[in-house]
């Protein structure tokens, strides 16, 4: 029998590598974020970059699964195109097989110099993103170091010939293996750790390069399941998408079992080694089964898009939130400061429509005026809940800011519909009581909607462009307001001593300033969260 010690060795080896690939995968994804969509844009209309760039960022992160379900997450806010994520797919394939090459080199041993250089790094680190580049190397620390344990582990089971025999029990049906660690895949959530179990199987010669080549074929039909499943949770052409990965994944299995005896002799011909040989069968199904696909890519992704139009339902206003984005905070924020740019120019509209119904008599523009702030009340309540989704996640201070100053956007803008509503409302009762304002008072109220005018359209642009000297030009005109609001409150008052304007006009005159004064300072807080978030 194995002794418990190297059970548990195994399984601790598992559980470091798991939280390894974790820790460096987390600490790059904020090292890297906005890049990774920058990068991402520039696959469509190359399946060959895609294929790189895809493989590249598996590659750094460790994880095809959190590669893929970003890319689904980015085709559904509209970042990227079906035809550009593909291939991209498809190398995230190859870019998960690079932690099985690193275990076939048995980089354990320099577990614990990796380790001092990231602790040394993180802790004499001033600047946030020189402590995340330290962390992201404690992360491949503990990679190696897991990887070191399960090694030990493994050797010491490979000299035990009861336990040999009980693992090969299966080795008359290998097809069994296929499942096996498909099931094991998606129970670990992690491609990179079965792989890396396969790799020291072989490495030890407690497997045949046989049966690790079926696990291998069982560890990427695991990769898609676990896509599929974290897809399936969003009911729409989304899923479907994760479905076509598994397609190509068990397409690709369906070609190596026909051709499992030339495949098994090109393994055997990269390397003496076992483990190398493991590693490099692992890389070269997946590179082999990319190119076989991508000629018939455009033929694909033709027939997905003629299904997806004939499947995909009208997107709602703010569709684009999707929770996949999660993944790369830096992306879901970005796509949050979309949602709140669309809330502000709905603010602007109701602002326009509300002049319309006072100074141009348009009084039927109200009902639109009062769905208006339903639909900004609503949108308050979508972005604040995926905003809050954000903010569980690891955040770099850049990010932190931003999602503060949404925060802070959000609650102003839903004031700011509040304010114009009501002044909408108090424009309905002056219309239906008759009451007539003085030429002067007119202008003043007219001089101050130009000024909210342009500081509603700079407030736009301002969080458009992330424009912090936009943001300054709202404070000035902010205090412009100010000064005619003040204006207009002593004209009233002379105008009520000498009997020019009776009680109940200056009442509503009163009250009208009151909230587009307000109105202003609304948007002037919102220039200054703009402000914050380069501070």
């Amino acid at each position: 029998m194995v002794e418990s010690e190297t059970i548990f060795e195994i399984i601790g080896g598992l559980a470091i590598l798991l939280y390894g690939i974790h820790l460096s995968g987390v600490s790059l994804q904020k090292i890297m974020g906005f890049k990774m969509e920058e990068m991402l844009k520039k696959v469509e209309g190359n399946p060959i970059k895609g294929l790189a760039i895809g493989t590249g960022i598996t590659g750094i992160i460790q994880s095809s699964g959190t590669t893929i379900i970003m890319l689904i997450g980015f085709i559904s806010a509209g970042l990227i195109s079906i035809g550009g994520a593909v291939p991209a797919m498809l190398g995230a394939n190859i870019g998960s097989t690079i932690t099985t090459q690193l275990a076939s080199f048995r980089v354990g041993i320099y577990a614990l110099p990796v380790l001092t250089v990231g602790v040394l790094i993180h802790i004499f680190a001033i600047r946030r993103i020189r402590k995340n580049i330290g962390e992201a190397i404690i992360g491949f620390s503990f990679l190696f170091l897991g990887m070191n344990f399960i090694y030990n582990g493994m050797y010491v089971i490979s000299q035990n010939e009861a336990a040999v025999n009980f693992i090969n029990h299966y080795s008359l049906n290998n097809f069994s293996y296929i499942f096996i660690l498909a099931f094991l895949t998606l129970l670990l959530r992690s491609s990179s750790a079965t792989s890396v179990l396969v790799v020291t199987l072989g490495a030890t010669q407690i497997i045949d390069l046989n049966t690790a080549l079926f696990m291998i074929l069982g560890v990427n039909l695991g990769s898609s399941m676990k896509v599929v499943y974290v897809a399936m949770r969003r009911r729409d052409f989304l899923s479907n998408i994760a479905i076509m990965h598994l397609f190509f994944n068990v397409f690709g299995i369906i070609v190596f079992l026909l051709l499992f005896k030339y495949f098994n002799y090109l393994v055997i011909m990269t390397s003496n080694d076992m483990g190398r040989q493991i590693a490099n069968g692992h890389t070269l199904y997946n590179i082999i089964t990319a190119l076989i696909i991508i000629p018939f890519l455009p033929k694909i992704i033709k027939i997905t898009n003629k299904y997806i139009s004939k499947n995909k339902k009208e997107n709602s206003k703010l569709s684009y939130l999707s929770r996949k984005l999660l993944y790369t905070p830096s992306v879901a924020l970005g796509q949050s400061n979309r949602a709140v740019v669309e809330m502000a120019k709905e603010v602007n509209d109701m602002l326009e429509k509300s002049r319309l119904i006072f100074f141009e008599n348009k009084i039927e523009l109200f009902d639109e005026v009062e769905k208006s702030e339903d639909d900004i009340d609503k949108m308050t309540g979508t972005i604040s809940e995926y905003v809050s989704q954000i903010s569980q996640q690891n955040l770099s201070k850049k990010d932190s800011m931003k999602l503060y100053s949404l925060m802070h956007i959000l609650t102003d803008l839903e004031h700011l519909s509040d304010h114009i509503l009501t002044v909408s409302e108090l424009f309905i009762e002056i219309k239906q009581e008759k009451i007539e304002f003085s030429e002067k008072a007119n202008h003043e109220l007219t001089a101050i909607y130009g000024k909210l005018k342009i500081m509603q359209n700079l407030v736009i642009k301002s969080l458009e462009e992330d424009n912090v000297d936009l943001a300054h030009e709202i404070i000035k005109h902010e205090n412009k307001v100010d000064e005619i609001v003040k204006k207009a409150h002593s004209n009233h008052l002379e105008r009520l001593s000498g009997g020019k304007c009776s009680t109940e006009n200056g009442k509503y005159f009163t009250e009208l300033l009151t909230n587009l004064e307000r109105i202003g300072d609304h948007s002037d807080n919102i220039a200054y969260a703009v402000v914050d978030r380069f501070r």
